[in-house]
């Protein structure tokens, strides 16, 4: 799904469960790869910076992950669940435009395995998600099904 908002065409991948904090989650068997959606990325502007706030062990649900600041703002990706740390995306910290580039693709930024599973269920869905991003943006939105 595609929403338009000013200018810019923002991308909404179907499959795909989502954060309110604008973190975005595939499933990929018993693990889950997660990103920042392209709403985040956009709204912030161009991403300079990237430091992970932890490396291993178990995080907590709203804690941070990664710090990022752009050219607007310092930001944080928080948990979207209670999870333990597989794999970061250890690019991202020399090469942080990677999340605006592809931020579904090579900018991923954590592959983890959930504590509970089904605490993914309680994500939104691509659609839910997308009704979300109209809300917040409360203007009158062009969008297409892509």
């Amino acid at each position: 799904m595609e929403i338009t908002i000013d200018k810019f065409g923002l991308i909404v991948k179907r499959g795909l469960r989502y954060s309110k904090d604008h973190v975005w989650v595939k499933e990929e068997n018993q693990h889950c790869s997660l990103g920042l959606t392209d709403y985040a990325q956009r709204k912030g502007g161009d991403i300079i910076f990237l430091k992970f706030e932890h490396r291993e062990g178990i995080i907590k649900e709203g804690e941070p992950v990664a710090l990022y600041e752009t050219i607007k703002a310092a930001l944080n990706v928080t948990a979207p669940f209670d999870y333990e740390i597989v794999e970061l995306n250890s690019m991202l910290e020399e090469q942080p435009e990677l999340i605006n580039e592809d931020p579904y693709g090579t900018g991923w930024i954590a592959r983890v395995k959930p504590v509970n599973p089904e605490s993914i269920d309680a994500l939104l869905s691509s659609e839910n998600y997308f009704e979300l991003i109209k809300e917040l943006e409360a203007l009158s939105v062009t969008t297409k099904d892509v």
